[in-house]
């Protein structure tokens, strides 16, 4: 069974990696006090895993959302936790890689990613999820490809939520993002410690080295949450509500 009564072919020991992490919770948080932003709109969650970010953009009023991850169990699980949250809700599960699981022509008033940017080649833990936060050596292997498809998603006055760990070159991300046509930044800001086996496995390609702290005899990771819009007419406020000019 999980947080929500839901027993899983899989199982208790097979569920546990789909857990949402602390970097999912930072956009949990920042849409429920935002609700505007999904209240009504049509989403998109990105490498869903869990389904945290679908169910809290259904719960929160979503008219439509659409949900990827690359691994089937992911969508299973995913599947299972939606049609508890709202059995009549209009949701449809996509398998496959980033923007390649969804048709050419859709489009999205918000777009929410949580993608590995773990800078590592690879984790040693035995956890599923080890290797889920892996981007490669400068932890931008997943997030490149997200950021160059991104524009091209999102409606007129779209918005993006997503989070980055800051040595992985966080204003790379906000400069490629402005050059592409979305105004782009950083809402909110956290410390997210790192255990032995992540310590061990961080790659020494780092572009922003004030992003990995040491304090106290442990390291930590400044992770951002950025809220990136693309440009056009409709364009909302933080609240979610329309604003001009």
């Amino acid at each position: 069974m999980d947080d929500l009564g839901v027993a899983t072919r899989t199982g208790a020991a097979e569920v546990q990696p789909f857990w949402p992490s602390e970097y999912s919770g930072l956009i949990v948080g920042y849409l429920m006090r935002h609700p505007g932003l999904a209240d009504g709109r049509r989403v998109l969650d990105l490498g869903t895993g869990s389904g945290i970010l679908a169910g809290t953009a259904l719960q929160l009023g979503a008219a439509e959302v659409a949900a990827t991850d690359l691994d089937p169990a992911a969508l299973h699980v995913a599947e299972d936790r939606l049609a508890r949250i709202a059995p009549a809700a209009h949701v449809r599960l996509h398998q496959g890689a980033m923007w390649e699981a969804l048709t050419a022509e859709a489009r999205f008033d918000l777009v929410l990613a949580n993608l590995p940017n773990f800078p590592a080649e690879q984790l040693q833990a035995g956890a599923r999820g080890a290797f889920w936060s892996v981007g490669g050596a400068d932890g931008r292997k997943v997030l490149d490809p997200f950021l160059a498809g991104l524009p091209g998603r999102l409606r007129a006055g779209g918005r993006a939520l997503f989070t980055q760990n800051r040595c992985v070159g966080l204003r790379m991300t906000l400069e490629r993002l402005a050059a592409a046509g979305c105004a782009a930044r950083v809402a909110e800001t956290a410390l997210v410690p790192l255990g032995p086996d992540k310590i061990a496995a961080l790659s020494r390609v780092n572009h922003e080295p004030e992003g990995v702290i040491e304090m106290a005899g442990f390291v930590f990771l400044e992770v951002a949450l950025i809220v990136a819009e693309s440009d056009g007419p409709g364009r909302r406020s933080g609240s979610g509500r329309e604003t001009t000019g």
